[in-house]
């Protein structure tokens, strides 16, 4: 529902709950006035259903208000900030979906080597740094994809500090408590070969070596199509 169309329909029941407010004013003056005359019981339902009309309106109006209007309006505000972060990823990005994944090559802060391309497994990056707060709301969601799959062969997973050294990324996952690969890239060598700025930044790479998922930022929906394109991918090589 537009707010043209709300307006409309406020002014529609403002209009009506007015004209009701009248009608019962009318008929409770002249009901008193023809107390002892036939019409006295005219009068008595007209005002009775005038007076029941007035928060009939008003339970309209806030039905219309919070059963359609808001939920309207928060799906545009939704859509439009869904464009703005699409705009965002398509500028920023040098990397888009379907493209083959940038070679690359990083020791983990456990010491182990983690490089792409590598063929036969589904690779999930993820791109953040200690200070950037939606990548806390993002990091327990990775931790959790990490320990459901960890297990499976044909699945990785790195979580890559911006601008942090093996030492900060290290620490700042102890702290936390979570498990997963984690490295350093602390001159941005490799997060250049995929973005020019935002995190955090989530990346899914085939077993073919393509990008089949890219998204900057972070939402709740973003996760729930992330676990549907891991399984989607992890089940295509079983």
């Amino acid at each position: 529902m537009s707010a043209d169309a709300y307006n409309t329909i406020t002014t529609l029941i403002g209009t009506a709950t007015l004209m009701a407010i009248g009608v019962a004013l009318y008929s409770f003056v002249f009901m008193l006035v023809g107390w002892k005359t036939p019409n006295r019981k005219r009068h008595i339902i007209r005002l009775a259903m005038a007076l029941v009309s007035v928060p009939c309106l008003a339970g309209i109006q806030y039905a219309v208000l919070f059963l359609v209007f808001l939920p309207a309006l928060g799906r545009q505000q939704m859509a439009e900030v869904e464009a703005l972060r699409a705009a965002k990823l398509e500028k920023t990005s040098a990397v888009r979906i379907g493209d083959p994944v940038p070679h690359f090559s990083l020791t983990t802060a456990d010491g182990d080597e983690f490089a792409l391309p590598h063929n036969g497994k589904v690779s999930l990056i993820n791109f953040f740094a200690t200070w950037c707060g939606p990548c806390q709301l993002e990091l327990p969601h990775i931790e959790q994809i990490w320990m459901a799959n960890k297990d499976d062969q044909h699945f990785r997973a790195i979580v890559i500090g911006r601008d942090e050294t093996s030492e900060s990324v290290r620490k700042y996952r102890d702290s936390k408590g979570f498990t997963f690969p984690i490295a350093a890239d602390p001159t941005r060598p490799v997060y250049s070969l995929f973005a020019s700025e935002s995190i955090p930044r989530t990346l899914v790479v085939s077993s073919d070596g393509r990008i089949v998922y890219s998204k900057a930022g972070f939402s709740e929906a973003d996760i729930v199509q992330l676990n549907a394109i891991l399984k989607n991918q992890l089940a295509s090589l079983k």
